[in-house]
């Protein structure tokens, strides 16, 4: 038979070893935790860096004011039937 002691001996160095393996698994998981958390951070902050980048493009440079497009349908009242042709000799 085993001895007592021993069986005290081996109980005593599981529950130690549980909570050592406990602890040092906790703390990696809040380590994760924390770099998943400054990473969607940083990824936030960047997003927010370039939309700024571009409204500021935007503004610097303003886009050049497009004609409209010529309309293409026959029943349509903005018909021009000049603009049409000349649209269709450019393509060509």
């Amino acid at each position: 038979m085993v001895n007592s002691a021993f069986k005290n001996v081996g109980r005593w160095s599981a529950l130690a070893f549980g909570l050592v393996y406990g602890y040092t698994h906790n703390a990696s998981l809040q380590k994760q935790a924390t770099e998943k958390k400054q990473q969607l951070e940083y990824e936030r902050k960047e997003k927010l860096i370039e939309e700024a980048r571009a409204a500021y493009a935007a503004k610097k440079n303003p886009a050049p004011v497009v004609e409209s497009a010529v309309v293409a349908d026959v029943d349509s009242p903005d018909f021009d039937l000049e603009k049409f042709l000349s649209q269709l000799e450019e393509s060509k």
